[in-house]
């Protein structure tokens, strides 16, 4: 029903937590593709060990470290209807996938959308939107105005893609905040969005990452 990508680079230490968040989905009829991208650390013998550990893992291995090229690649090896990402220092909510499985297979939905909470080594978690649990259905001109005034998520991780969607659209290679330049077009995209406002993506703010050493190249 659902592929779910993981991109690897140089995150052993987070890794299994990570996918052991995704293994223990209430949605089981999963495949997860561990996409491992020239890590330095020992990442790639994580991903083979992890494999062991549940037939439904697989490991791809790309020596470009870039983390769309590496989604893009996992989405070309994907074989479910609908297709998922999660950051590998992520974790997410066990019933995530069901519900948004759910709502897609519902009402014939080409994309979900949930929420996301960020999480920090020393102080409490911080929700950015709202978390009353319930339920939009939206077109995609309704999608996209929200998204780009940034009153929904447009995280990349936080949303269900029908893999169709792929067929004409890709996320942009070697960008920094590359969820801001592609989630809108998926969401043009599709004919209509479903929002679910509960925070299931718990986003981990660590020291050294994308979003925590900011600055106006890396923005621009």
């Amino acid at each position: 029903k659902v592929s779910i990508i993981i991109p690897v680079h140089n995150t052993a230490e987070y890794l299994e937590k990570c996918v052991a968040s995704v293994t223990a989905q209430t949605l089981t009829d999963t495949e997860i593709i561990l996409v491992e991208n020239a890590s330095t650390d020992n990442s790639l013998e994580l991903c083979h060990q992890i494999a062991l550990t549940d037939k439904r893992i697989k490991v791809l291995h790309i020596d470009e470290a870039d983390l769309s090229t590496a989604r893009n690649a996992g989405v070309e090896m994907a074989s479910g209807e609908y297709v998922g990402f999660v950051d590998s220092d992520d974790t997410i909510h066990p019933e995530m996938y069901e519900h948004m499985y759910s709502l897609a297979k519902e009402h014939n939905l080409e994309l979900v959308d949930c929420n996301f909470y960020c999480t920090y080594d020393n102080k409490p978690n911080k929700y950015p939107y709202s978390q009353d649990g319930s339920v939009r259905i939206l077109s995609a001109k309704e999608a996209v105005n929200l998204n780009l005034r940034e009153k929904i998520s447009r995280v990349v991780c936080t949303m269900l893609y029908k893999r169709s969607l792929f067929e004409t659209l890709k996320f942009p290679t070697h960008m920094y905040y590359e969820d801001r330049a592609s989630t809108f077009l998926f969401m043009a995209a599709a004919q209509r969005v479903g929002i679910i406002n509960k925070a299931y993506y718990a986003y981990y703010q660590r020291t050294g990452s994308i979003n925590r050493s900011k600055n106006f190249r890396k923005y621009r």
